[in-house]
């Protein structure tokens, strides 16, 4: 049985679309509690995450280069 928590795994990815999900509600929640006049930092902190979640996912993804000769 292989590890599933290896590189590239089925839980390794499934973490990091977790993280997605979970800085995206909380932009929601945060541009929520803006718009009812609570502190501004809550939605641009979660845009923070989502950004950097976003980057993360995006440098995990395969790399599709093909080698010329």
């Amino acid at each position: 049985m292989q590890n599933p928590f290896r590189d590239g795994g089925p839980l390794d990815i499934a973490m990091g679309l977790l993280g997605l999900l979970v800085s995206l509600a909380l932009l929601w929640m945060g541009i929520q509690m803006a718009q009812n006049g609570r502190a501004w930092w809550w939605p641009l902190t979660a845009g923070v995450l989502v950004v950097l979640n976003l980057h993360g996912l995006y440098r995990r993804r395969p790399s599709k280069r093909q080698s010329r000769p």
